[in-house]
């Protein structure tokens, strides 16, 4: 396991729709893709909720060299009304996606 919760979460989805069938090359590759889409969908979704003051310390965080996820996750709490739950429903959004896309 990583020790990257949105790529552990991935995993998981990944997982449970026959992602250990592929071949380690296909895994590794479905995982960079669906996580870098998660990790999209989620700044998507809250970028936009950005105030002035907030969006000027994102833009700080992601100049830093080594921001760490304990960092992004106090700034997204602090910064987004509602941030637990914007992140359940994105979240669980993609993974019914990722469902269909397998299924297809």
């Amino acid at each position: 396991m990583s020790s990257n919760p949105l790529e552990n979460y991935v995993l998981n989805i990944l997982k449970e729709n026959g992602y250990d069938k592929l071949d380690e090359a296909d895994q590794k590759l479905y995982l960079i893709q669906f996580t870098a889409e998660a990790e999209r969908r989620m700044g998507a979704e809250l970028l936009p909720l950005l105030d002035e003051k907030s969006a000027k310390k994102f833009t700080e965080l992601m100049e830093k060299e080594n921001t760490s996820q304990e960092e992004w996750g106090k700034f997204w709490v602090a910064n987004v009304p509602d941030f637990q739950n914007l992140i359940k429903k994105v979240m669980k959004d993609f993974a019914a996606e990722v469902r269909q896309s397998f299924q297809a």
